[in-house]
């Protein structure tokens, strides 16, 4: 049975980011040089965002029922990620008391960056508090979302260390050339702690909401149902 509150909820969320990516895309290609949004965490998190929330809602208008485990752990990542562009963007670029503060008020209110960095955050949020999923992650699952940020900052380094014009490190905390590797390297663990910490709170907010504890939850869901044979056994 489709849901009418969760399809124009995430087709909401869909269109924010979609609206988002398409303003920063247009911004950066009208400016000199190479085009460089999509080296950005952002830009990533946010196309993740949309291409997911669109395959939900497509689901649902099928009529296709409730989304499997892999869906679940992907919802989950995939709200993490969002998630972190909005917090290490408001905490970290656009907080002047912060030492990586680069992003300046007139750019911070253009209408496409509060859709990237505030409205599909906190919608994706909402959706997580509201749709679920419950009681179906392991706690394992913080850890196994860390591995594309990982990936991305080890993406960010490389080419850094390769490219020779425009924007070396997308961001200041990841910029060797000023801070050094030691520095960096302090920031990424830093980082990855606070990533991993911010998974942690998603998988206890999916706990506590389906009023269950322990992994035995999650490892009942992959029991296969007895069938009549073995009822009759």
């Amino acid at each position: 049975m489709t849901d009418g509150r969760r399809i124009a909820f995430r087709g909401a969320a869909c269109a924010a980011g979609v609206a988002g990516l398409v303003g920063t895309t247009a911004q950066s290609l009208s400016q000199p040089g190479p085009a460089e949004f999509w080296i950005y965490f952002t830009f990533q998190s946010n196309l993740l965002l949309a291409v997911f929330f669109g395959v939900l809602v497509g689901r649902e208008v099928r009529g296709a029922g409730e989304p499997g485990p892999f869906l679940r752990g992907a919802k989950g990542a995939v709200t993490l990620y969002i998630l972190i562009t909005g917090l290490v963007f408001n905490l970290l670029l656009a907080n002047p008391a912060s030492p990586f503060y680069t992003v300046q008020k007139d750019s911070h209110y253009l209408w496409y960056s509060v859709l990237l960095h505030v409205v599909a955050p906190v919608m994706a949020l909402l959706d997580w508090l509201m749709f679920g999923p419950r009681g179906s992650l392991r706690w394992r699952h913080a850890a196994m979302w860390l591995a594309y940020p990982l990936a991305y900052l080890a993406f960010a380094l490389i080419r850094g260390a390769v490219v020779t014009t425009g924007t070396l490190y997308p961001y200041p905390f990841l910029d060797v050339a000023k801070s050094g590797y030691g520095q960096v390297t302090v920031n990424c663990c830093a980082l990855a702690v606070a990533f991993w910490l911010l998974g942690v709170g998603l998988v206890a907010l999916d706990r506590r909401a389906a009023g269950r504890g322990g992994d035995e939850v999650a490892v009942a869901e992959d029991v296969p149902a007895p069938t009549a044979v073995s009822r009759r056994r």
